[in-house]
């Protein structure tokens, strides 16, 4: 007898575990996560409440950061703000137009800058730039974040083209934006 009531307390308490625990880790107010960031329901937008801009004061591989860090951390450095969805309309003339929206990562009172790791992926950085200043009306800005420690093949064409169609190159490396004028 006694070791059938010790098989169902157990059991019971695993059951009740099973409950509860969910409960309570889910039953919190849209905490931070490690960077001590989260994202605003009510914006849409990704933000920070506590830490350093930097990953490495963070003791983290600046690699391993995804790009929505970065675009915060310079976000902060440029008082800007991130995540921003602009409307617009598009269609062929005597068609009706279609609404579409496009979502840039840095706005500041001056700039719509889209972000990009010193990837390939990147390499879109600037017509996404380009387009959101005709519709916001604010000059492109095109920003790679370093996440080697090293000039690469990436920097360069994004820097270039950026330089030869006159917007704003910004290399952001370990929380520091750096001047290449």
């Amino acid at each position: 007898m006694p070791r059938k009531l010790t098989i169902n307390i157990r059991s019971f308490m695993l059951v009740i575990s099973l409950i509860i625990i969910p409960v309570v880790a889910f039953a919190h107010g849209g905490g931070l996560n490690a960077l001590g960031c989260h994202n605003n329901k009510k914006t849409g937008g990704y933000h920070c409440h506590q830490g350093s801009d930097s990953p490495s004061s963070l003791g983290l591989l600046k690699s391993s950061m995804n790009e929505d860090f970065y675009n915060m951390a310079l976000a902060r450095k440029l008082d800007g703000e991130t995540e921003v969805t602009f409307e617009y309309e598009y269609g062929l003339k005597g068609n009706t137009p279609l609404t579409a929206s496009i979502r840039i990562d840095v706005v500041t009172d001056e700039y719509v800058i889209e972000g990009g790791k010193d990837k390939r992926s990147s390499l879109d950085s600037i017509q996404q730039a380009v387009f959101a200043s005709t519709i916001s009306g604010k000059k492109p800005a095109v920003a790679i974040y370093d996440t080697d420690g090293r000039w690469g093949k990436y920097e360069h064409r994004v820097w270039a083209a950026a330089k030869e169609l006159d917007v704003k190159f910004i290399w952001f490396s370990d929380g520091d934006i750096i001047d290449l004028e």
